[in-house]
């Protein structure tokens, strides 16, 4: 019978979910994770259930107040919502990436809303335009306008440049989402995430943002940056050359579509 006992001890010991003692992690969206938060290819991620009511794999920080690649927050940008759907903080002036937050207790506080001015869709630059593309077919405008962000692009070879070139040609526009989710698209070294939508505070537009991202865990992963405009069909082509000029000029590209 005490051999029982210890081999039932046993098994419950190592095929138990391990769960960290006195810690609860939630997901970037929010939800409660049914396990630890621990490393996926680089990533952080736990189970959760999702507002459908189904299992998935979601973005979750290890520690307080980290993201879900394990970089630190700046201390003025703790993990939170912001006003998002997601929880996010901001790594440097340049760069930001979702988060989870992780309570002592079970208790989900939202403390974003104090800090807007860290928002990191604010204090952009001015955009420049870059090309005017009128569609005679679809009877459109397309605007690309730039916005420079030196610092934020991930250095990458020639090599590496066309393999995301490829990547890119691979896009169409089934891959968009109402919510983040990454991997959208894949190769080695490479894949397409979508990081959320923004608000544009001065033209009022909401903007997809798009991010092909290096699969390493680096300071800085994004090669390429586009902002695809919400409730506008843009055509895949254009979608493209945005990602490719973000791609050889390391800058954001934004889309604006108007009639023709």
């Amino acid at each position: 019978m005490e051999r029982l006992r210890l081999s039932l001890f046993l098994l419950l010991l190592f095929c138990s979910p391990c769960l960290s003692e006195g810690k609860t992690f939630f997901t970037h969206l929010g939800t409660l994770c049914a396990e630890d938060c621990k490393p996926d290819g680089g990533e952080y991620k736990c189970k959760s259930t999702d507002e459908d009511g189904k299992s998935q794999s979601m973005y979750c920080s290890p520690h307080e107040n980290v993201d879900y690649w394990g970089r630190q927050c700046r201390a003025d940008s703790k993990c939170a919502k912001y006003g998002e759907d997601y929880c996010w903080c901001r790594i440097n002036i340049f760069s930001w990436g979702f988060c989870g937050l992780v309570k002592e207790d079970q208790t989900l506080r939202d403390t974003g809303e104090d800090h807007h001015n860290t928002s990191p869709h604010r204090n952009r630059r001015d955009r420049k335009v870059v090309d005017v593309i009128k569609d005679e077919e679809k009877k459109i405008i397309i605007t690309l306008s730039e916005v420079k962000a030196p610092g934020q692009f991930a250095n990458s070879n020639k090599k590496l440049r066309e393999e995301a070139a490829e990547l890119i040609d691979r896009w169409d526009n089934s891959h968009l989402a109402e919510k983040g989710k990454s991997n959208l698209i894949k190769s080695p070294n490479f894949r397409i995430d979508m990081q959320g939508i923004i608000n544009d505070k001065e033209t009022k537009n909401r903007y997809y943002n798009m991010q092909v991202q290096m699969n390493v865990k680096m300071e800085k992963t994004t090669v390429s940056q586009v902002f695809i405009p919400d409730g506008v069909l843009v055509p895949e082509k254009y979608i493209k050359t945005a990602f490719l000029h973000s791609l050889h000029n390391s800058v954001r590209v934004f889309i604006d579509v108007s009639p023709m």
